[in-house]
C-alpha cells in the first residue's frame, strides 16, 4: 500500500497549494517504519535527507542507486524522522525531483531499453496526440526512432508517469544521484 500524500497535491487535475498538501499529510503517520513510498516520494525523501547531511554509499554506478531506491529512501525517512519530521512530511508531497529530459536520458541509455520498448512508448504517446519535436539534423531512421522514443519517454515522465511505469516497469525506477555516482549506460548486478 502506497502512502498517498500525492492525492493532496492535485484535485481535479489542478495542483493544490503546497501548504494545503502538507496540512493534508499532517494526519498521516510518518512514524510508520513500513512507509509504502512511490518512486517519486522515495526520490524526494532521499533529497530532503541529503540536505540535512544524510549520506548514501558513495561512488556507485547510477544503476546501483536505482536498484536500492526504496531501501535508501527508508533509511532516509528514518534519518528525517529523527531530525526533522516536517521535512519528511514535505518530501512526501513534493513535486517530481528529476527533470523529464534527464529521466528520459537515463531510461533510454540504460542498456536495458530496447527497440521494442521504444516502439511501445511511441505508440502510447501517439494515442495521446503527442508529436515529438522535429530536428534539422540528418538522422538515420533508427536514430529518428530513438530520438522520438526519448522525447516520448520525457513526455510521459512529466504528463503520464503511472502509464510510463505500466509500460516500462522497473526501467522507470530512478534514484537521485549523489555527486560521486559514476554514470554508465549499462547496469550489471552487484
Amino acid at each position: 500500500m502506497l502512502l498517498d500524500c500525492g492525492a493532496a497535491v492535485t484535485k481535479g487535475g489542478k495542483p493544490r497549494s503546497r501548504s494545503v498538501a502538507v496540512a493534508h499529510c499532517d494526519d498521516m503517520r510518518v512514524d510508520d517504519d513500513r512507509l509504502g513510498l512511490s518512486d517519486r516520494q522515495a526520490r524526494a525523501v532521499i533529497i530532503a535527507a541529503e540536505r540535512l547531511a544524510f549520506e548514501r554509499e558513495p561512488d556507485l554506478y547510477d544503476c546501483w542507486y536505482d536498484q536500492s531506491l526504496h531501501d535508501d529512501a527508508l533509511e532516509a525517512a528514518d534519518y528525517l524522522r529523527a531530525r526533522d519530521r516536517d521535512a519528511l512530511r514535505e518530501a512526501l508531497v513534493a513535486e517530481e525531483t528529476l527533470p523529464a529530459d534527464h529521466a528520459a536520458g537515463r531510461i533510454t541509455e540504460s542498456g536495458r531499453f530496447t527497440l521494442a520498448d521504444a516502439d511501445l512508448v511511441i505508440r502510447a504517446t501517439a494515442e495521446l496526440d503527442f508529436t515529438p519535436p522535429s530536428t534539422d539534423l540528418p538522422l538515420l531512421p533508427w536514430q529518428m526512432t530513438w530520438e522520438h522514443a526519448r522525447a516520448a519517454v520525457a513526455f510521459m515522465w512529466e504528463q503520464h508517469p503511472s502509464r510510463l511505469a505500466e509500460l516500462l516497469g522497473d526501467l522507470v525506477r530512478l534514484a537521485p544521484l549523489p555527486l560521486g555516482a559514476r554514470h554508465t549506460g549499462r547496469c550489471s548486478s552487484r
